[in-house]
C-alpha cells in the first residue's frame, strides 16, 4: 500500500473530533506515482475502547446436596457506542470518517442452574 505525504499536522483536539471528522483530512497528499510518502505507518490514532460489565450470581442452598445457582449478566451496561477506526484510504470519500460502531448495545441474559 502506498503512504500519503504528510503536509500538515493530522491530529485534531479532542473537541473538534466526531465519528463525521476525525482526524484532519487536509493534512495528507497523495504521493506521486512510485514514490513513497513521507506517513508513517499508524500517523492518526482511532477512539478510546471503553466497556463496562457487570454479573450477578446467587446460590441457594435448597438441600444438603441440592443447590440452585441465579446469574445475571449485563453487557455495555452504560449503553455506550465504542466506535470503530475511521477510514484511512486517502482519495476515499469518506476518508477521515467513522462508519462503524465496534461493540453491540446493552445486552442482558439471565441464567439458572440446578447442581445437585
Amino acid at each position: 500500500m502506498q503512504r500519503p505525504n504528510v503536509v500538515a499536522w493530522p491530529n485534531l483536539p479532542s473537541d473538534q473530533r466526531g465519528p463525521t471528522h476525525w482526524f484532519n483530512t487536509s493534512g495528507f497528499q497523495v504521493a506521486p506515482q512510485f514514490t513513497l510518502g513521507s506517513s508513517s505507518r499508524n500517523p492518526v490514532r482511532g477512539p478510546d475502547y471503553r466497556d463496562t460489565d457487570i454479573a450477578f450470581i446467587k446460590h441457594t442452598r435448597q438441600r444438603e446436596q441440592l443447590d440452585l445457582e441465579f446469574c445475571a449478566e449485563i453487557f455495555n451496561l452504560t449503553n455506550t457506542p465504542a466506535f470503530g477506526q475511521p477510514i484511512g484510504v486517502p482519495g476515499s470519500s469518506a476518508f477521515g470518517t467513522i462508519t462503524s460502531t465496534a461493540t453491540d448495545p446493552r445486552v442482558m441474559q439471565f441464567g439458572l442452574r440446578l447442581n445437585y
